[in-house]
């Protein structure tokens, strides 16, 4: 099933299986979300529980018991039930219940509000603890932006922009061993409050940014300004991510609390970065706002 929600300004559109953003149109009809090919990429906006990325070899230990977590964890794969529904917003859930058996040791609900206010849509993903005992997860999102936006355009139109000048560098990740290299540190692209986008920064894949200065980013048109712009208050890290061919015309932002493995981590799920914890009985909401840049009038 797809879920509708609108406003005077947007129209979002949820798919039930995975709870993925399948559509965000403003109202003169221009399309902001990668529409699923998938001969390039056939996701468009995954949620990323309890892990992000792959694991190590596929497996991670947990509390001395190996376990095998599919990439990004399943929730893209899973049908999410409706929890509540107004004109302009949705909320979606499941539970360790709607998981695979025997892949994550935790009881949860994780849940997802999906909400539109002017020219913004707003995830507020809730993740809650039932148990007694602590639980522990990574956590992250991928919408992908459309990129160009309009047939006339090109990816090397558009750059990524940072309201504060970026102290610290990206690290890169090693296709040959797959895991981020935490030895080196990339310089930041352009000039620290942003970079020209080029297919060839792609060619590792994701370009992760594990000390942002700021959490917010746009990505915008270099000549008109119109795009999109990313706040992600309760994301520690952002990565940008696209295939380098011609044919994926969109960039991914992906703010995450995690990451795939690194090159500094074993396989001890608790020497992950930026592990997130819950207490017995607690909850934690993430919020990841995107919100329409019309450009120059």
């Amino acid at each position: 099933m797809i879920y509708t929600i609108c406003n005077s300004s947007l129209t979002a559109c949820i798919d039930e299986t995975g709870a993925q953003l399948i559509s965000l149109r403003d109202n003169s009809g221009t399309e902001y979300i990668w529409q699923r090919d998938p001969a390039v990429w056939s996701s468009c906006s995954p949620l990323l529980f309890p892990i992000i990325g792959s694991l190590r070899n596929g497996k991670t230990v947990i509390d001395g018991k190996t376990y095998e977590i599919p990439k990004h964890g399943p929730l893209r794969s899973l049908s999410f039930h409706l929890k509540e529904q107004g004109e302009d917003f949705v909320t979606l859930g499941v539970t360790d219940q709607d998981f695979p058996e025997g892949i994550y040791p935790y009881a949860f609900s994780f849940s997802i509000t999906y909400s539109l206010s002017g020219d913004s849509l707003s995830f507020s993903v809730k993740v809650e603890n039932p148990t007694s005992a602590p639980m522990a997860y990574c956590i992250g999102l991928h919408p992908a932006i459309c990129c160009p936006l309009l047939p006339e355009e090109a990816f090397e139109d558009y750059e990524i922009r940072f309201p504060k000048q970026q102290q610290s560098g990206y690290r890169a990740f090693d296709l040959e061993h797959m895991q981020f290299d935490m030895e080196t540190e990339h310089p930041c692209p352009g000039d620290g409050l942003g970079f020209a986008l080029q297919r060839e920064l792609f060619l590792s894949d994701a370009l992760w940014f594990d000390r942002p200065s700021s959490r917010e980013a746009s990505l915008v048109h270099s000549k008109t300004g119109k795009g999109v712009r990313a706040e992600f208050p309760d994301f520690e890290t952002i990565a940008f991510w696209t295939k380098p061919e011609e044919e994926a015309r969109y960039l991914c932002f992906e703010p995450w609390n995690g990451s795939a493995p690194c090159s500094d981590e074993d396989d001890d799920f608790f020497h992950k970065n930026h592990l997130q914890y819950l207490a017995g009985g607690a909850s934690k909401t993430y919020l990841l706002r995107l919100t329409i840049l019309r450009g120059k009038l």
